[in-house]
C-alpha cells in the first residue's frame, strides 16, 4: 500500500486518541489525530488496536536464537516482526577486534538493502575486567591502532567503554570528533571518573543498574554508602540512561525504573532489548551456567513492561521510540506518530502482541 488509513487507539506524544487515525502517502505520514478530522487516504484500515510508532532499539546483540555476528538480515527480521522499525546491531568485545570489524563489514552489505538497521553498536573491548571485559582478565588500555578502524568504518552510532579503563579519554576525544556517541558501561568509575567522561562528551549510560557491579565497599566511614557508578552517572546531568526492562525485574527491580524516572525524567530513559539470543519459552530473561546472560526481550515487550510499572501509553512510546530516536539524532525522521515522518509504525493488541507492521520504504 503507498496510501493508506489506520484506524483505531493512537498513541501521540501527548495523549492518547482511543477513535483516532493516521494517514500515510507514500513513505511519510500525513496525518494523525482524531478520527472525524482525518482526511480521506487511501485504503482504510481498521484493526481495532493500539497504533505506536515504530519501536527504536539502540542496544541489541541478536533476534532469537541468531546473533547479528552471525546474521544481520535474520536479526532485523525478527525485530522488525515484533515492531521495532530501527535498530543499532550491536557487536560485543567477545568476537574480538577482527571479528568485529569483519562483522561490521558484512553489516554494512546488509544495511544497503535493508533500512531497519541504522548502524552499529560495539560493546567493549574498553570494559572494566571485573565486569565482562575479557574472559582473560587482565590490563586493558585503548590503543588507538586498535580501535580506530572501528571509529572510522562508517558506521559506528556509539560505542560503549568504562571510563576507568587507561586509554579512554582519547577513544572519547576521538568518538566525539567522528560524531559518534559515547556510552559507558561495564563500569565501577568513580564519580569523578563518570564527571570527567561526561565532560569529555559521553551522553549516555549503557544499561544502568546491570554489569556495574555493587556500591562501594568497605565504605569510609561504618554505616555510609559510597556513590557507585550508578549513583554517579544518575546525579550527572546530560546522560541518557538505558534500561532493560524484563517482565520480573530481573535486570532491573522496579524500584530502582522508579528512582531513574525520578532523577532523570522519563525523557532521559531509552529502553533496550540488549537481546542475547533465545526465545519460544515465555521467560524475557538469558541464564548460562546460573548466571545471568542478557535478554530475550522484543520491544513490544519492553513496552509492555514499562507499562506494567506506572507507565503511561505516551511515556512508553517516549523510552521505547522517540528518546532512542533523539540520541540516533533522527528524531525528524522517526520516533512519534506525527505529520512528515517516516511512516514507521506499529498496531498493538491489548496485551502489546503484534497485529501489523508498518515500515516506510525511503
Amino acid at each position: 500500500m503507498t496510501e493508506y488509513t489506520l484506524y483505531g487507539r493512537v498513541v501521540l506524544c501527548d495523549r492518547v486518541i482511543e477513535d483516532g487515525a493516521v494517514a500515510v502517502s507514500g513513505s511519510k505520514i500525513i496525518y494523525a489525530g482524531d478520527r472525524d478530522a482525518a482526511p480521506v487516504c487511501g485504503e482504510a484500515v481498521s484493526r481495532g488496536g493500539t497504533i505506536m510508532p515504530g519501536f527504536v532499539d539502540i542496544h541489541c546483540h541478536a533476534g532469537g536464537a541468531t546473533w547479528f555476528y552471525e546474521d544481520a538480515a535474520a536479526c532485523a527480521g525478527y525485530h522488525l516482526r515484533h515492531g521495532t522499525t530501527t535498530m543499532c546491531a550491536t557487536l560485543y568485545r567477545d568476537i574480538g577486534i577482527d571479528g568485529i570489524l569483519s562483522a561490521i563489514e558484512r553489516i554494512k552489505t546488509e544495511m544497503k538493502k535493508n533500512p531497519v538497521i541504522c548502524g552499529v553498536h560495539i560493546e567493549g573491548p574498553y570494559l572494566n575486567p571485573e565486569l565482562g571485559a575479557r574472559s582473560s582478565g587482565g590490563d586493558i588500555c585503548a590503543d588507538p591502532a586498535e580501535y580506530m578502524p572501528i571509529l572510522d568504518c562508517g558506521v559506528l552510532r556509539h560505542m560503549t567503554y568504562a571510563p576507568e579503563v587507561r586509554g579512554t579519554e582519547q577513544l572519547m576525544r576521538d568518538l566525539k570528533s567522528r560524531g559518534i556517541k559515547g556510552s559507558i558501561g561495564h563500569s565501577k568509575a568513580s564519580p569523578n571518573e563518570v564527571r570527567r567522561a561526561m565532560e569529555l562528551g559521553a551522553s549516555n549510560v549503557t544499561h544502568i543498574f546491570d554489569a556495574t557491579g555493587a556500591a562501594v565497599s568497605p565504605t569510609r566511614w561504618g554505616g555510609t554508602i559510597e556513590a557507585d557508578f550508578n549513583v554517579s552517572a544518575l546525579v550527572c546531568d546530560g546522560f541518557t540512561y538505558e534500561i532493560i526492562c524484563d517482565r520480573d525485574g530481573v535486570h532491573v527491580r522496579p524500584e530502582m525504573v522508579a528512582l531513574v524516572k525520578k532523577c532523570a525524567g522519563v525523557e532521559n530513559i531509552i529502553g533496550i532489548t540488549d537481546a542475547c539470543g533465545g526465545d519460544g519459552d515465555g521467560e524475557d530473561v538469558n541464564f548460562l551456567d546460573g548466571e545471568l546472560n542478557g535478554s530475550k526481550l522484543t520491544m513490544n515487550r519492553v513496552a509492555a513492561n514499562f507499562v506494567s510499572l506506572g507507565f503511561t501509553l505516551p511515556e512508553a512510546a517516549a523510552v521505547t521510540s522517540l528518546n532512542p530516536a533523539r540520541f540516533l539524532g533522527m528524531e525528524n525522521e522517526i520516533g512519534s506518530l506525527a505529520a512528515g515522518k517516516r511512516a514507521d509504525i506499529v498496531v498493538l493488541d491489548d496485551d502489546f502482541g503484534v497485529r501489523a507492521v508498518y515500515k516506510a520504504k525511503d
